[in-house]
């Protein structure tokens, strides 16, 4: 009897001991099979800060900038608007000869820093120049800041018909807040794009979340819902922001500024549509 119960002792150890072993080789074999994960690629904005300098009284030297872009792009409407905020805007027809053309208006400083990249757009100011890509996802806002936030109160005036508006910001920060959106096309992207300027002192605000509780630190905003445009693109498509010929109002405030010998200049923004993920990359 002793023996009979030794036997099955240790045969049912076998058995306990081989189990995993027979789980761990099943287990294994769909992993060396698994198909590769796709990885998603993103909707991408290439925006390109070009410090450029010209005479005032000789307003034909901007104005060559502008043969090489379409303005058509945008509506009479919006264009009309634009302008009487000093802002003008379009999509380069001949991206190539518009770039010269601002390499020969770039001053010396400017041209020492051509091939400078920035990595954070908080950099992207009106004495910087450089390039800031942003990874972009359909329907959420992205923020592209034009210049450093100005230190104390300003009068901002924005020409809103039938009449101006003026009011008295702390601190105030120009940025675009850039969303893209589709496009009747798959190989296109519609970037929503409006002016705003955050300004104040930061708030805190407690959030309430499904399942915790965190804090949101913001300031205040201007939001300039009728300056706001649209923009069309493919990739590689580029689009122009600068100011008018005549500089004032809110394009001034927005992209104009000095260098360090305190000679005026402008920043003028190029954004190239860089990636464009199909349908299939998307999911």
């Amino acid at each position: 009897m002793a023996a009979l119960l030794l036997a099955v002792v240790i045969g049912g150890c076998a058995s306990l001991t081989s189990w995993p072993e027979t789980e761990r080789t099943d287990t294994a074999k769909p992993l060396a099979n698994s198909p590769l994960r796709k990885v998603r690629r993103s909707i991408e904005l290439d925006a390109q800060f070009v410090k450029i300098r010209f005479n005032p009284s000789e307003p034909d030297q901007l104005q060559s900038m502008w043969q090489w872009v379409d303005e058509t792009v945008l509506s009479p409407e919006i264009r009309q608007s634009l302008y009487a905020n000093g802002l003008r805007i379009g999509k380069a027809v001949q991206p190539d000869r518009l770039k010269s053309r601002l390499d020969d208006l770039r001053s010396q400083e400017a041209r020492d820093e051509l091939d400078t990249f920035l990595t954070s757009a908080g950099v992207a100011s009106h004495q910087s120049e450089g390039r800031v890509a942003i990874p972009m996802r359909l329907g959420r806002r992205h923020e592209l800041p034009v210049r450093d936030p100005m230190v104390g109160a300003h009068v901002i005036i924005v020409d809103d018909e039938p009449q101006p508006v003026g009011r008295t910001l702390l601190n105030p920060h120009f940025l675009f807040a850039i969303t893209p959106q589709p496009s009747r096309s798959p190989a296109e992207v519609r970037l929503s794009i409006r002016p705003e300027i955050p300004y104040g002192d930061m708030q805190m605000d407690g959030l309430q979340a499904s399942a915790a509780f965190r804090i949101d630190v913001r300031r205040q905003a201007w939001v300039l819902d009728k300056l706001g445009f649209e923009l069309v693109g493919g990739e590689g498509d580029v689009f122009v922001i600068a100011e008018t010929a005549t500089r004032h109002g809110l394009g001034e405030m927005m992209l104009g500024g000095k260098d360090v010998n305190q000679l005026k200049e402008q920043t003028v923004i190029l954004l190239r549509v860089a990636n464009i993920p199909t349908p299939a990359e998307e999911i």
